[in-house]
């Protein structure tokens, strides 16, 4: 059930990336003891096939495919978990209390565990063998952070070409961009001048050069600051973010642009809500 009045935030690739990489040393090469299931519909398959498929095995790895982290087991299998809006996971002690809203906890032998806390239950936990991924992970498209920009741009310019809908629309499209949200959209279309509004279509090549390389910079700066947290988002350890400190216009409704001092602009773009500067971004 929501909570009226609070609004959640997908963690997108730079939160997601950075708890991938806060937890990579904590749990690779731990082995799995007992797993509690405590909301049925967040694992797949059911919560005793899952439990059982999981306990025993030592994580490998942990690997990132846009918002999902896929943590490799020592049998080939995975386990892919996807936080959804308000997901969290944390390692923790096993001793220290389940927090409201945990809906998986993986316990090891170490004497710690993986709490995962969702308070809006959309969030998923699939183990699944290589050659049967889910439908999600297999839909994806290119990473934006992907050293192949000339493929990029070709993929983005063959999207746009069959949209009449606004840009950012595009952006947030998983099967174009994998990992990109609502947040690094609005900065990047800011950081490019291009409005979220603009017809897809009618961004020209050299747009889209200078947007590819605005959204390299901002999602490295956020990663390099560990991410957004404006309410819910920690990393594995528990620990906030601080690239909030370094946005241009997201999160900033009824105030001034930082670069020509107009009042920003908030509207719905693609049924999401949208911060851009009328003045700078044409």
């Amino acid at each position: 059930m929501a909570i009226i009045g609070v609004i959640y935030r997908m963690p997108e690739l730079p939160e997601v990336e950075t708890i991938r990489r806060s937890l990579l040393p904590l749990v690779q090469g731990a082995e799995i003891e007992t797993v509690q299931v405590f909301l049925a519909k967040a694992v797949r398959p059911a919560p005793a096939e899952f439990a059982a498929g999981l306990t025993g095995r030592r994580i490998t790895g942990i690997e990132r495919r846009g918002k999902y982290l896929l943590f490799q087991l020592d049998n080939g299998q995975c386990l892919t978990i996807h936080l959804r809006m308000a997901g969290r996971l944390v390692w923790q002690s096993r001793t220290t209390p389940l927090a409201k809203h945990t809906t998986l906890v993986i316990n090891f032998r170490d004497g710690k565990s993986l709490h995962f806390v969702d308070p809006r239950k959309f969030g998923t936990a699939v183990l699944f063998p290589p050659a049967a991924p889910p439908a999600g992970l297999t839909a994806l498209g290119l990473e934006p952070l992907t050293t192949e920009k000339e493929k990029l741009l070709a993929v983005l310019e063959k999207a746009a070409a069959r949209r009449s809908g606004p840009v950012k629309g595009l952006l947030l499209d998983q099967r174009v961009l994998a990992g990109l949200g609502n947040i690094y959209a609005d900065e990047v279309l800011f950081a490019a001048g291009i409005s979220p509004l603009r017809p897809a279509r009618e961004v020209t090549r050299a747009e889209w050069e200078k947007l590819y390389g605005c959204m390299v910079a901002i999602l490295n700066k956020a990663l390099v600051h560990r991410g957004t947290s404006q309410r819910d988002y920690v990393d594995g350890r528990g620990e906030a973010g601080e690239f909030q400190h370094y946005l241009q216009v997201y999160g900033r409704k009824k105030e001034t642009c930082f670069a020509c001092g107009a009042p920003l602009v908030y509207v719905r773009v693609a049924g999401r809500g949208t911060h851009y500067c009328p003045t700078c971004q044409k």
